[in-house]
């Protein structure tokens, strides 16, 4: 009788006590994708080591990580009994933290899934090994983690976008307006000139486009009245 009444206050003991009956809800395949996955406006170049920063800087220790294939893997430092876990805070128990990342190219862009789990350590004859691990299902460290993921994004894309190219204007001489060709001066057609005394100019096909038309004997002086013969100006046949 006294060991059935120890067996049903054990039991007891474990069905009410809060620290024992408290699970964590679990959360099933497609929600958790939601949770862990995100993507971004930006190519893979980008996105990886945009990643591996983060990680970095939030306390993990890079074990490997390949580009090609996308795949990174970290784990964070652990002291006894206190465990630091990134983007969560500080942790009661014997614990490391332990991440893993995914990064694809999605058309333009690129999707980056993120899994954080909490490895349980023992201590044995052979030094520390690892057992179960237990998933984290938070949605808050996940969204602090890819907060942090699109701010360095955001700097790499900033520092590596080309800079506008500055053009100096080539000084190019004035154009010339192009203007209608002036007219050639009208000559007027060539007219008989009457100098006196019988005395004439002729229009006639000479050097100067005329010949001298006078009476018999005549003998020019080179004046205006009475202009020289020459081969320029003859006397008219």
């Amino acid at each position: 009788m006294r060991k059935l009444i120890l067996v049903l206050g054990a039991a007891a003991l474990v069905s009410t006590s809060p620290a024992l009956a408290r699970k964590r809800p679990e959360v099933s395949g497609l929600a958790l994708q939601q949770i862990q996955a995100r993507d971004f406006e930006a190519p893979k170049d980008v996105t990886f080591p945009s990643v591996m920063t983060v990680l970095q800087d939030s306390g993990y220790r890079i074990a490997d990580a390949d580009k090609d294939t996308g795949l990174i893997t970290g784990s964070a430092s652990t002291k006894s009994n206190t465990t630091w876990v990134p983007f969560i805070g500080f942790g009661k128990s014997k614990k490391t933290p332990v991440v893993s990342a995914f990064i694809e190219d999605r058309g333009t862009g690129s999707r980056i899934r993120l899994n954080f789990v909490l490895a349980k350590t023992k201590s044995g004859m052979y030094g520390m090994s690892s057992s179960d691990e237990e998933p984290i299902t938070d949605a808050l460290a996940y969204k602090n983690a890819f907060e942090k993921i699109e701010k360095e994004i955001f700097i790499r894309q900033s520092l590596n976008a080309p800079k506008p190219a500055v053009t100096v204007a080539a000084a190019t001489a004035p154009v010339a307006t192009p203007t209608a060709a002036a007219a050639p001066a009208a000559v007027p057609a060539a007219t008989p000139m009457d100098l006196g005394d019988g005395i004439r100019l002729i229009p006639a096909k000479t050097p100067s486009g005329y010949c001298i038309q006078a009476p018999a004997g005549y003998v020019g002086t080179g004046s205006q009245s009475r202009p020289a013969v020459s081969t320029e100006r003859p006397l008219c046949g």
